[in-house]
């Protein structure tokens, strides 16, 4: 099925498979696979779709139709918490830190579940980590990259 269905819709179908299953005379019975091709609908998907309607099932048998759940994730796997960015901005000012690791490290002894990558990308995109150029032992200029104060 290509199109979108309402809640009404697809409880209508789950239940349509539903008394397919369970007819009254045991020579019409279809098995649920059968009955699943019979109305257009692949297996997982009424399985999935008879979970959501007996979940929403009141107290007198009736199916009550419930919003649609998004299955999008509620927020995006790389995003940290606003105060954890501004924890680890602070921690890169303070001047104790040298680099993204140490303040990765320091941060997972507290208990926070941080990579020193997500760490040094937070920096990055803060403007607190980049080149800068330093002086080697030789006298010649290097271009490193360090914590930005």
């Amino acid at each position: 099925m290509s199109k979108q269905l309402s809640q009404e819709e697809k409880t209508q179908l789950v239940q349509a498979v539903h008394s397919a299953v369970n007819h009254y005379d045991k020579s019409k019975r279809k098995t649920i696979t059968q009955a699943c091709k019979d109305v257009g609908l692949a297996r997982s998907t009424y399985n999935r779709w008879r979970d959501s309607v007996q979940e929403n099932i009141n107290e007198t048998g009736v199916a009550v139709v419930p919003p649609p759940k998004s299955r999008a994730p509620k927020r995006n796997g790389m995003s940290l918490p606003a105060e954890l960015q501004k924890r680890i901005a602070d921690m890169a000012r303070s001047g104790l830190y040298a680099n993204p690791s140490q303040i990765g490290k320091a941060l997972r002894e507290e208990g926070v579940s941080v990579s020193d990558n997500t760490v040094r990308n937070k920096l990055e995109s803060a403007g607190l980590y980049g080149y800068r150029t330093v002086v080697g032992s030789d006298g010649t200029p290097i271009k490193k990259k360090v914590i930005l104060r």
